[in-house]
């Protein structure tokens, strides 16, 4: 038989399959991953066009949102604005004239601004004036006076047109214990010079619903003053009613109780509250949407959320208003379908491109082969980034494994030195704003040459506003030359020139309620490689401060000066002599039973120099003694209360001691400390009150030291030694007067309990470099 008969059954069997996988198996496999293409495409674009609406939806609420914010915040901004200047008027006049420098400011004002309703002064001594509309169409103007006749309290009314014409006068009976200074406005700006305002309060017989705000001056006499303005809300109702978000949507404004501010039907409201504030709060049957969207922002916070009622969808956005008191919402809310009807129209052109996906599905198989050929040349350089990625987790396990991490009470040194480590940092630090952002402090710095940590240092917006700003803006920055970068010039003079640093990264720290600090690194060369690692640390660090904030002591408590470490030290020097004083010299009972040795291992040392005065004249004389004996009558009280040592004077230099004793007493220098700035402050409003510019600086130090009693009957104790030298030295070289500068062992002892500038360093004989830095207040 020939050869080429011969049928081989097993080739035949290969070629049918190969035919079947070409014409049957690989059609049909396209046609299934083409049909699984259209599914999955079609779930995606339902998703996306989802997200999309929902996107869409937040954004146009938020337009919405902040073009609200604005109206509102342009209408209460009369109310803040025309007190600063307002107290400015008339605390610069004559009290004569303060009557009327406040009736021609509150006449133009209620001309022009339509939703002020009146204004009130009052003073420390009963006297009230006011100013308001008058008449149904509020075009008129009254003016009324407190006043006495024959021993009885009267309301003198003075009516006028809006022109200025007097057209009447009347008199009522004044409550005999009617006193402006115990209505609300007045009392609660006792202690402070901010504006404050009340709670709102409505008005049944004219519908009026109406907030007060106040601020508290000082008049030319030296009276005490309060200037208070009264603002309508239903104005701002009215606009926020007018307002449609999206074809069905509203606005409402709530305060942090949920009492409603302004807003749709805000009288129905009020009345069926009973014209009671406290009572107007949402009902979830007459506005279940806003309800829900308040409950919403109560356990997740501001920001846009999504949800369900009655089966449709809503969206609501809740968000702060500027300017605005009592922690104000503003409160959105639409249907997400007033914003969607595109989706539908999205979902049909998806089906009208099904059969152009599955022809693309053909082209899966090659796009596969692309991906693999990339995966190779991923993991071929994931391969030679595998000793930075060791690197990096090893620094991220430290950070893990640090004990209670999240705790602020523990100093977390672990992601300064991480961050300097990683990022191949000269020096990284954490620095936190302040509660009223007037201030940052540095939570922890860590210099990686020196391998030291240090802290505590504060940088005042005063000196550092463009800085300041930069940080707030919430966007990291880095800069090859702080020097000449007009936001960190004094950056680069106060905290970098001393360590010699020129490159400087910012990376903002944010919080729920905004930017909460920076982490700053000097000279980090990895740090434009390693941002995911710095915002790891940034987020911690966030975490730290947001906690630190709700372990925080209250305000009050902090303005106080209430300290329990001050406390704890003076009870625990409670055991000390009391002292005495004989001259202007303050002392110990018993001079003559000090250390025998004559050296004292701590003492803490506080020089206060004056500069000197120029009298011209008995008169001035006779007044600058006065005040002299005043500010060292102050000085003895201030001594006694923190039991120093001793107190001596000398012509324009006084010199504080305490700790002068055989054993070291770890609460002397917290006592000078705090005993400084009782003085600062005593001193400052002693010259304030004269009309003085501050005329003193004060120098601190803390160290061994060696004196004992001198002479004969009676003997006078003095003191020796570098730590006097020294306590002088920052006296003489402070930069500003009034300001408190200490040398390096003070800052390292009390870092942990007051706040401190750096000052830069300076040059003693004998001793040569050393740091000094400036006492600003407690922590």
């Amino acid at each position: 038989m020939p050869s080429d008969e011969i049928i081989d059954p097993t080739l035949q069997h290969d070629v049918s399959v190969r035919r079947v996988l070409l014409h049957l198996v690989l059609p049909l496999l396209s046609l299934v991953l083409g049909i699984v293409a259209v599914i999955l495409i079609g779930v995606h674009s339902y998703r996306t066009t989802r997200a999309g609406v929902e996107t869409l939806t937040h954004e146009l609420l938020g337009a919405v949102q902040h073009y609200i914010a604005q109206e509102v915040s342009d209408y209460i901004r009369p109310a803040l604005g025309g007190n600063i200047i307002a107290s400015s008027m008339i605390e610069h006049v004559p009290a004569g004239v303060q009557e009327r420098v406040f009736y021609s400011y509150g006449a133009a004002m209620l001309r022009s601004i339509p939703q002020l309703q009146s204004f009130y002064l009052a003073d420390d001594q009963g006297h009230f004036i006011l100013i308001t509309r008058h008449g149904k169409d509020g075009k008129q103007q009254e003016r009324t006076t407190l006043q006495v006749h024959d021993g009885r309290k009267v309301f003198h009314h003075d009516y006028y047109t809006d022109d200025g014409v007097k057209v009447g006068e009347a008199d009522d009976p004044a409550p005999e214990d009617y006193d402006p200074r115990k209505r609300a406005w007045y009392q609660n700006t006792e202690g402070t010079d901010a504006i404050k305002w009340t709670q709102p309060f409505l008005f049944p017989t004219d519908k009026q619903f109406v907030m007060t705000s106040s601020l508290r001056f000082k008049g030319q006499d030296g009276h005490t003053l309060v200037f208070a303005t009264n603002i309508s809300l239903n104005a701002l109702s009215t606009f926020l009613d007018n307002i449609k978000v999206g074809k069905s949507g509203n606005a409402i404004v709530l305060d942090k109780q949920g009492r409603v501010m302004a807003g749709r039907n805000l009288m129905q409201i009020a009345e069926s509250a009973g014209w009671d504030p406290n009572k107007m709060v949402l009902d979830p049957k007459t506005h279940p949407v806003f309800a829900r969207g308040y409950d919403h922002y109560r356990v997740h916070g501001l920001g846009p959320r999504s949800f369900t009622i009655n089966g449709k969808q809503y969206v609501t956005i809740a968000a702060p208003l500027p300017n605005s008191t009592e922690g104000w919402i503003l409160l959105l809310s639409a249907p997400e379908s007033d914003f969607a009807s595109f989706a539908k129209q999205s979902s049909q052109q998806s089906l009208q491109f099904a059969g152009v996906i599955i022809t693309f599905s053909l082209v899966l198989a090659a796009l596969l082969i692309r991906q693999v050929r990339r995966s190779e040349r991923s993991a071929r350089l994931l391969k030679r980034q595998d000793t930075q990625i060791a690197h990096e987790t090893s620094a991220v396990q430290q950070v893990a494994a640090t004990p209670a991490l999240f705790d602020p009470a523990n100093d977390a040194l672990v992601l300064t030195e991480q961050l300097a480590y990683i990022t191949n940092a000269h020096r990284a630090s954490i620095w936190r704003f302040l509660h009223d952002g007037s201030a940052m402090i540095c939570e922890d710095s860590y210099d990686q040459k020196q391998d030291a940590h240090s802290g505590g240092f504060e940088m005042s917006r005063s000196e550092l506003d463009a800085f300041f700003k930069a940080v707030e803006d919430g966007e990291a920055f880095t800069l090859p030359n702080a020097a000449i970068d007009a936001r960190t010039t004094q950056f680069e003079r106060l905290v970098m020139r001393e360590i010699g640093t020129h490159v400087l990264a910012v990376y903002p720290i944010h919080g729920a309620g905004g930017v909460l600090g920076a982490v700053v690194l000097e000279d980090a060369t990895m740090a434009p490689h390693l941002v995911y690692f710095v915002d790891l640390v940034a987020s911690i660090a966030g975490m730290r401060l947001m906690a630190l904030q709700g372990v925080s002591a209250p305000e009050d408590e902090k303005a106080s000066g209430d300290d329990g470490g001050f406390h704890a030290a003076l009870q625990n020097a409670a055991s000390l002599p009391a002292t005495r004083f004989d001259n202007m010299l303050m002392h110990a009972p018993e001079v003559g039973g000090v250390s025998s040795s004559g050296i004292y291992p701590a003492v803490a040392v506080l020089v206060i120099t004056f500069s000197e005065p120029v009298v011209d004249g008995e008169k001035e004389t006779e007044g600058l003694l006065a005040l002299i004996n005043q500010l060292a009558t102050e000085v003895q009280r201030v001594a006694q209360e923190r039991k120093l040592f001793a107190v001596e004077v000398a012509g324009h230099r006084m010199i504080c001691m305490a700790g002068c004793t055989p054993d070291e007493d770890p609460t002397a220098v917290i006592r000078m400390a705090d005993a400084a700035l009782t003085m600062r402050e005593t001193f400052m409003a002693a010259l304030a009150a004269a009309d003085l510019e501050p005329v003193f600086t004060m120098g601190l130090d803390y160290g061994a030291a060696f004196g004992g009693a001198v002479g004969e009957d009676p003997k006078v104790f003095n003191l020796w030694g570098q730590t006097v030298s020294l306590a002088e030295l920052m006296a003489q070289g402070a930069a500003d007067a009034g300001t408190i500068q200490v040398t390096e062992r003070v800052y390292s002892a009390l870092r942990d309990r007051y706040l401190f500038r750096s000052r830069g360093a300076f040059f003693a004989p004998h001793l040569g470099l050393g740091r000094a830095y400036v006492l600003a207040a407690r922590r």
